[in-house]
């Protein structure tokens, strides 16, 4: 049976963990902050919202907020559903939300973050003249650690893990190299030639069905 690491702790569906070896290996934590940390900081004149990842949405659980949200990510949009937030549009990607976003007419955004989200999002709307408040509402710690055994495929589902892994390990360059999309992909990519393999839609199931054909071709 082939093995796989995992470099964080989401786990993948029963029906496919039957069919590898897993190991589930975090290289990072998280820690969402007390809504008293960063709730005076929301401007209360913008009613526009980006949430980039499922922890800023957990993060903003139970705050008045009346808008519309620019998500990245089905379980992110799934956890602001779950809070009866106004969702306008959801990309799989930040790349693909910017030219949504770019298609409007807003002018003012809010960007709920953490402390290691990249700079492009924001970077891109102020350069075409739109104002985004970064409001850091959790934090990203790295965890790296030596891994000894020997994998059949790795995969990554952020940058920061990818940053984790390489403080302590080399990435090998003769297995393929998992990750959960385009953005973590060009983390990768960074650090060398490696056979990178990443879904279209950004989900688990899609990065599931990959990893079954891949390994199995």
């Amino acid at each position: 049976m082939k093995r796989i690491l995992v470099t964080s702790s989401s786990s993948f569906p029963d029906d496919y963990v039957r069919k590898f070896e897993i190991d589930y290996i975090p290289f990072i934590k998280t820690e969402i902050y007390p809504k008293s940390q960063f709730i005076t900081q929301i401007p209360q004149d913008i009613q526009s919202f980006i949430v980039t990842s499922k922890n800023s949405a957990k993060a903003i659980k139970d705050i008045e907020l009346n808008g519309q949200f620019f998500v990245v990510g089905k379980s992110t949009a799934a956890e602001l559903y779950g809070q009866n937030r106004k969702i306008a549009f959801i990309s799989n990607y930040a790349e693909d939300l910017l030219e949504r976003m770019l298609e409007t007419d807003i002018k003012k955004y809010i960007f709920f973050k953490g402390n290691l989200s990249l700079p492009t999002l924001p970077e891109v709307l102020h350069k075409n003249s739109i104002e985004v408040v970064d409001i850091e509402c959790y934090k990203t710690i790295l965890t790296p650690q030596k891994v000894q055994d020997i994998y059949n495929g790795i995969v990554f589902m952020s940058p920061s893990a990818v940053e984790s892994f390489t403080q302590k390990n080399n990435l090998p360059q003769d297995i393929p190299i998992f990750t959960s999309g385009e953005t973590t992909a060009q983390a990768v990519k960074k650090m060398g030639d490696y056979k990178i393999y990443y879904p279209e839609e950004s989900s688990i199931e899609k990065l599931m069905d990959l990893i079954n054909k891949t390994l199995n071709a």
